[in-house]
């Protein structure tokens, strides 16, 4: 038995690492560079530089970027679609809606397949999930010996109305299993199974392109743990806010697209819980982007539906706005104006100043030409950065824009700054949410460093800095339990809902929820499980996600779940309509497989110490000089209080605190920080 529980987070930057010890109770973080070519490096050596044995750990989870990188520089594999005869369109012609009404030159994203990598099949079934014509199995036959002679790497399936009925998904699975013995197959049944036929198919189709890369991954990751010693699950975090083992995120990689990121959203809510902020925004500022996620009256923000790169996905994940904006951005001029982002120096060759080769300016490179990061204390000591070769990345810009390098530095700042208020804007105002109402909690390697003035252009009051800020979305992970999700379609108006039938659709899914659950060795006692709908006003198009109050459902729970619709509805858009009809779309099931937490951090009394800085030097804020302290974050105790202009260094980030801030440490020993009035 081992004693380390252990989290990793894959970024584009660094992979982060949370080794919690069950004997001692006892954190440490610790950063790696991320192996781009091969992820699973990082892994391999960040632990090892912990440990020599891994039968040492009892408890691995991590989150991989492997599956969102291959969508997102389309370098997937490449995959057939099955699908009812004459539906062979339905994937290419998608929607007629514009998501940018206005833009003269939008186009709608190119389709991961092409449409001569679609093949039909002789069946139907009806909406109401009747055989009308039976699935023609010799045809498919030969569909998959075409298949097998094309070389396609994996394959969807998505008949028409099959989220009814699933039997002749079924039925073709096991004739394409048999046929293509190594070739992922998805069923559309099992990977969404809802109602709307595009989003279902670019659901299946967006699972089987990124399957293969996926799969091998982790059998790569698995076997080299084994190697070194490791006799555990590998479990990964899935993007809805659970963690599953690697034996489901093999059969469905899509829940897997923001597993990263997640972690911080989960590790939010933790925070919520324990210290009592309702609203909190997270910001995770890494190496390559800028990821804002939300906790809204102590529960992580998830949609049962995304889009991601233009394709809508079918799946619960946490809302995360991300931008281009992380330490590794690149600033650059177009029509005369500074740009920053989105492409990245990444850890290869990586910031001007990490001595690498990288020429580009970044945000990384401004901050250090700022004095906000100390070259000789980045990583807590253990990295070197060079000055002088951040101030030459600066030059050419300076040049160019006819100001200092210094000015060039905040410059990029401000920018970098603005843009992350936006990406705020859009997942708070946009959605009429007042960011003022919320907590801002800044982690990642480079959110702390800009937390303050971002948080000042948006008129947020408070900011908390969590321990080990730098590897927060890695210690998220450890909060974690496992998650399986289940949905049916099933329409009527909410007071006509038949009680009998819903709750035989929730006891179905129960039934195929547990069964997951099992496989992944959690049992009746350790399991729970929480039911929901989706609702709408009779003539809308898209639906509310109302949990219901009741475990067991009646007519009062129905009615129930009515009101809390419209409350909802209210809340969400400013304006609810009683007198109209509530249908009910789509019924949900969330199962929770509890796992054994690690234990919370003791409350800690108020210090009557003092705490000296560590040195003080001149930092450049809002284009003046400023003598400014530098103190070293383990030498904070509850009850210390400071004022800004300051720097906190520690291991995994660097908090900056302006002047017309201060900051004090809470019983929890986060860094809470406010603006003087």
């Amino acid at each position: 038995m081992g004693k380390f529980r252990v989290s990793a987070d894959i970024g584009g930057t660094f992979t982060d690492f949370v080794f919690y010890n069950t004997e001692t109770g006892q954190y440490k973080a610790w950063k790696t560079l991320t192996t781009s070519e091969n992820l699973s490096n990082a892994i391999i050596s960040g632990i090892s530089e912990e440990m020599e044995d891994f039968n040492e750990i009892d408890f691995f989870v991590h989150g991989t970027t492997s599956g969102l990188n291959a969508v997102l520089e389309r370098r997937g594999v490449k995959v057939a679609l099955i699908t009812t005869k004459g539906f062979k369109d339905v994937y290419e012609i998608a929607r007629g809606n514009r998501t940018s009404m206005y833009n003269i030159r939008y186009r709608k994203p190119k389709p991961l397949i092409d449409r001569s990598d679609v093949y039909e099949i002789d069946e139907r079934i009806s909406y109401n999930g009747t055989i009308e014509k039976e699935v023609d199995e010799n045809q498919v036959k030969k569909i998959a010996e075409d298949l097998k002679s094309k070389n396609y790497d994996s394959v969807a399936v998505c008949l028409i109305n099959a989220y009814n009925n699933p039997k002749h998904e079924q039925i073709v699975g096991k004739i394409l299993q048999s046929s293509l013995s190594d070739v992922p197959i998805s069923l559309s049944h099992i990977i969404a199974r809802e109602w709307r036929e595009y989003e279902r198919t670019s659901t299946v189709v967006m699972n089987s392109y990124i399957s293969p890369i996926v799969q091998k991954y982790l059998k790569s990751l698995e076997k080299r743990m084994i190697d070194k010693g490791f006799n555990e699950k590998v479990y990964v975090m899935q993007s809805g806010g659970g963690i599953i083992t690697s034996e489901i995120a093999k059969e469905e990689p899509i829940q897997t697209l923001l597993s990263g990121p997640v972690g911080g959203a989960i590790g939010n809510q933790y925070l919520s819980e324990k210290l009592g902020y309702k609203n909190l925004i997270g910001i995770d500022m890494g190496g390559t982007s800028y990821d804002v996620s939300l906790v809204v009256d102590g529960k992580p923000d998830v949609s049962t539906e995304t889009e991601l790169e233009g394709f809508p996905i079918l799946t619960p994940m946490v809302n995360i706005f991300t931008i281009g904006a992380g330490g590794g951005s690149i600033a650059w001029i177009q029509g005369g104006g500074l740009r920053v982002g989105p492409l990245s120096a990444g850890s290869n060759p990586g910031p001007a100043c990490y001595g690498k080769g990288g020429e580009n300016p970044t945000i990384t490179d401004a901050n250090v030409v700022l004095g906000r990061i100390d070259p000789v204390g980045f990583l807590g000591g253990n990295m070197d950065l060079d000055k002088k070769s951040a101030e030459n990345s600066m030059k050419k810009l300076s040049d160019e824009l006819n100001i200092s390098v210094k000015e060039t530095a905040e410059g990029i700042c401000n920018v970098a700054d603005a843009k992350m208020a936006g990406a705020i804007r859009e997942i708070t105002v946009r959605k009429g949410l007042d960011p003022r109402e919320f907590v801002m909690a800044a982690y990642g390697g480079a959110g702390p460093m800009h937390a303050c003035l971002t948080a000042d252009e948006l008129g947020i009051e408070t900011i908390l800095v969590p321990l080990m800020p730098g590897t927060f979305s890695a210690w998220g992970m450890h909060q974690s339990d496992i998650r399986q999700d289940s949905v049916r379609t099933f329409k009527c108006v909410v007071e006509d809902v038949p009680i009998n039938e819903i709750n035989d659709k929730y006891n179905e899914m129960e039934k195929e929820i547990e069964k997951i659950l099992k496989q992944q060795n959690i049992f009746e006692e350790k399991s729970k499980y929480i039911k929901s709908a989706d609702l709408r006003y009779q003539g809308q198009d898209m639906t509310l996600n109302v949990v219901f109050s009741d475990t067991n459902l009646t007519k009062k729970s129905i009615k129930k779940l009515r009101e809390n619709f419209d409350k909802l509805h209210m809340s969400v858009y400013g304006h609810n309509n009683t007198n109209s009809n509530v249908e009910v779309v789509n019924v949900r099931l969330t199962g929770i497989g509890l796992l054994d937490r690690t234990e919370a951090e003791q409350k800690q009394k108020k210090s009557k110490k003092s705490v000296d800085p560590i040195k003080t030097q001149k930092v450049i804020f809002y284009g003046e000089e400023y003598e400014t302290k530098y103190y070293n974050r383990e030498d904070f105790e509850s009850g210390h209080k400071f004022t800004g202009p300051a720097v906190v260094e520690e291991l995994t980030t660097t908090s900056v605190i302006p002047p017309g801030f201060k900051f004090e440490i809470d019983e929890f020993l986060n860094i809470i920080i406010k603006k003087i009035k």
